[in-house]
């Protein structure tokens, strides 16, 4: 009876032993099995959405240059400023370029008083020809009078020669006179009644006037796009012309540029829904929109752009710049160009177990390939 008894207590271990087992393997059996659908789930899920670090502020930036050279005479705005567009940045001494203007203004109004007064000389000559023409008129009657009397004998010889030797002498003068219209005539452009201010002359001095005009509204610059004042300059240096003074930074329009890797852009178009998180503001959510894709990958900007032709070749995934356009309110803290994002693009792409099986069919493909091929595969 005691033997019964102790062997029917020492059965309970022994199953909750067993039980422990099973539930165990059951376990690490169920473990793959959860993993897998996990997995599965997980994959399913992160179709929707690609996102990127790799992204940042833009927007418009000009660079300010003086169009000439000159002394800068003093400058109107203060570093980090807000500029209107059109508002004075700084301006340079003028007075060059003034004295210069008045300088050919002088030389075009003498230039007028030159071309009157070739109009003057071509009348002149015009009626000095009109004069030579009676002189001749009169020389060829006196000669054939002359010529008549020699033939009678009435007239001698000589009276003859001389009558001869006027008529000679008005037809040079008049060919002389006629010279000289054609000379005035070809200074006046081929018109003696030209204006003067249709001159060729004039019309070069006039455009010089103008540039010197020009020069003089260059020593005032302005603002071009409305933003922030940067690199402000001192009153009392140089400007040397084409050379950057300063710049203005648009504080408004601006964008995002995310660089995506060229795998994640398979299903992003313009258009789509964008959430953007800027790290300075890390609470802060702003929105916003694909605007366009860059044709070129960031690679291909480069000053040296990688020879994918030579023999050292490794693969390596290239990114491609996102344009997103920003939707931005009152209410939204100041953003400034240059600061870091990130960018999560809502592709509306949702997979299925189509595309699952699909990937496992590539992945099987390549693997069979590399396994033929003896090579590996690039990472």
């Amino acid at each position: 009876m005691s033997q019964t008894e102790s062997a029917g207590t020492s059965h309970p271990p022994t199953y909750r032993r067993s039980l422990r087992v099973v539930i165990g393997r059951m376990v690490m059996w169920s473990l793959p099995l959860v993993a897998l659908v996990i997995g599965v789930f997980a994959y399913l899920a992160a179709g929707r959405h690609v996102g990127t670090d790799n992204a940042y502020v833009k927007g418009d930036r000009v660079q300010i240059a003086a169009e000439i050279s000159g002394v800068i005479l003093e400058v109107a705005v203060q570093e980090n400023q807000r500029v209107e567009k059109g508002q004075l940045l700084f301006r340079l001494d003028d007075q060059p370029f003034r004295l210069a203007l008045a300088k050919v203004e002088a030389e075009m109004e003498s230039v007028r008083a030159e071309i009157q007064a070739l109009r003057a000389t071509y009348r002149q000559k015009h009626e000095e020809v009109k004069s030579a023409i009676s002189q001749e008129t009169f020389a060829q009657a006196d000669y054939e009078r002359q010529t008549d009397l020699a033939n009678r004998r009435i007239a001698s010889g000589a009276r003859q020669e001389e009558s001869r030797r006027d008529l000679d002498i008005a037809r040079q003068r008049i060919a002389a006179l006629r010279e000289d219209q054609s000379r005035i005539v070809a200074q006046l452009g081929g018109d003696p009644k030209i204006k003067a201010d249709d001159h060729a002359k004039v019309r070069q001095i006039k455009a010089t006037r103008d540039e010197m005009a020009l020069n003089v509204a260059r020593t005032r610059v302005t603002a071009p796009i409305g933003g922030i004042v940067t690199r402000k300059p001192v009153a009392g240096g140089y400007a040397t012309a084409g050379a950057t003074i300063m710049a203005v930074v648009a504080d408004s329009g601006l964008w995002v540029e995310a660089n995506y890797k060229e795998t994640d852009l398979t299903r992003v178009r313009p258009g789509q829904t964008v959430t953007i998180r800027v790290d300075t503001y890390p609470e802060r959510v702003w929105y916003g929109t694909v605007g366009s894709i860059s044709q070129a990958t960031g690679a291909e900007f480069a000053v040296l752009p990688p020879q994918n032709a030579s023999g050292n070749w490794v693969k390596v995934v290239q990114r491609i710049p996102v344009r997103v356009d920003l939707r931005v309110n009152g209410s939204d803290p100041p953003l400034r160009m240059g600061m870091s994002a990130t960018v999560e693009i809502d592709t509306g792409h949702v997979r299925s177990f189509g595309d699952l099986i699909g990937s496992l069919e590539r992945f099987v493909g390549l693997g069979g390939a590399n396994a033929d091929t003896g090579r590996t595969r690039p990472r």
